[in-house]
């Protein structure tokens, strides 16, 4: 009985990670989700929360670091439970940075005292979409251990990249047709470029997700 007790514990702590992990990601989702909706509607205040926000990302990775150090030090795990512990780390680790980039366009827009009358694309916003929705399919390989769905993040990834490329020539373009959106162009070029990194970093939960459920690296 003791020793059926011990593998239950070990089981739960392994569970535990990964729970704690994906309710980290959903925050962070959320964050960005509100953070590109800032583009649409200007609230201060909204952005203000965000960026505070991040303080509660910080600490929840580091509540993973930690449970991932005891078991690794009490447990001793081997083979796919080790590879398990190590990838969960590492994702815990890209979600935190993912947060942090999320903060940052809040950041950006907490600059901004309005947005001009003359700005009418919303090529920026919809880049921040599909970011937001190839971050939620990475988190979503994750919970499911689907290589299925990490192998579409990447693909989406390159689509993300060239919309990236687009949207800083249009803006570019915005630029030198009136000179009263420089500013404000010039803070949304600094939103598309952390946008592009959440994307990026999309793409690394992926590929450990891919190793995880494979035990290959790609």
């Amino acid at each position: 009985m003791r020793e059926q007790h011990i593998v239950t514990t070990y089981d739960e702590d392994l569970d535990k990670i990964k729970s704690d992990l994906f309710k980290m990601a959903l925050i962070v989702e959320k964050q960005i989700y509100d953070s590109i909706n800032l583009i649409k509607i200007l609230d201060i205040k909204k952005a203000k929360e965000i960026i505070k926000s991040d303080d509660k990302i910080d600490k929840k990775e580091k509540e993973i670091r930690n449970l991932a150090t005891n078991i690794l030090t009490k447990r001793q795990p081997l083979a796919d439970d080790l590879r398990k512990i190590l990838i969960a780390l590492k994702i815990s680790g890209t979600i935190e940075r993912i947060a942090d980039h999320a903060a940052n366009i809040a950041g950006r827009m907490s600059y901004v005292n309005n947005i001009p009358d003359s700005y009418l694309t919303d090529s920026i916003f919809h880049l921040g979409s599909l970011v937001l929705a190839n971050y939620a399919k990475a988190i979503s390989s994750y919970d499911k251990d689907s290589s299925k769905i990490a192998k579409v993040v990447p693909n989406l990834d390159r689509e993300i990249n060239s919309i990236y490329e687009t949207c800083f020539r249009e803006h570019l373009h915005i630029m030198m047709e009136d000179r009263e959106t420089i500013g404000f162009c010039t803070q949304m070029l600094f939103i598309a470029k952390e946008l592009e990194r959440i994307g990026d970093l999309s793409k690394v939960i992926s590929k450990e997700v891919l190793y995880n459920v494979e035990g290959v690296l790609k």
